[in-house]
């Protein structure tokens, strides 16, 4: 039970990622502009993010903010080429195969920084039931790229 509200929550979040792919696109379509769709994308967000965090009710640390890795400080960056990329799949395959390519990847790159334990995070070494994860998530991309759609 205790697993259970962040897999909903994940599976919520999850399913926003094609809403992304598709809003964003419809604006860079409009805007004549990948990179100030991501621009406006991430102001957007900024926007709300500040509201939240204006609404929360405990403080954030700034102090220990300077104690982090200087790669944490990356995120914005890595996200921002991560919708400008979006909006040019998308706008190239369609939002299901930029949708299921971008989850591949995800899921490759997951899988490699959990048994490298890159970037922080606890090592969990690859196994059998995340080469079998692959294989399934591979399978799913060829029928989306080569199936008769």
């Amino acid at each position: 039970m205790q697993r259970l509200f962040p897999l909903l929550f994940t599976i919520c979040a999850g399913a926003l990622l094609p809403a992304q792919f598709a809003t964003n696109s419809a604006l860079a379509l409009q805007l004549k502009s990948v990179t100030l769709t991501g621009a406006i994308s991430y102001l957007v967000g900024s926007v709300l993010l500040v509201v939240l965090v204006s609404v929360q009710k405990k403080s954030p640390n700034w102090l220990a903010a300077g104690q982090a890795p200087f790669w944490s400080w990356f995120g914005g960056a890595i996200g921002s080429a991560y919708v400008v990329g979006s909006v040019v799949l998308t706008q190239a395959l369609g939002a299901a195969v930029a949708t299921t390519l971008v989850i591949a990847s995800q899921i490759v790159t997951a899988i490699l920084l959990d048994h490298f334990g890159a970037l922080g995070l606890p090592k969990r070494p690859i196994n059998s039931a995340r080469v079998t994860a692959l294989l399934l998530v591979f399978m799913a991309l060829g029928f989306r790229l080569w199936g008769n759609t």
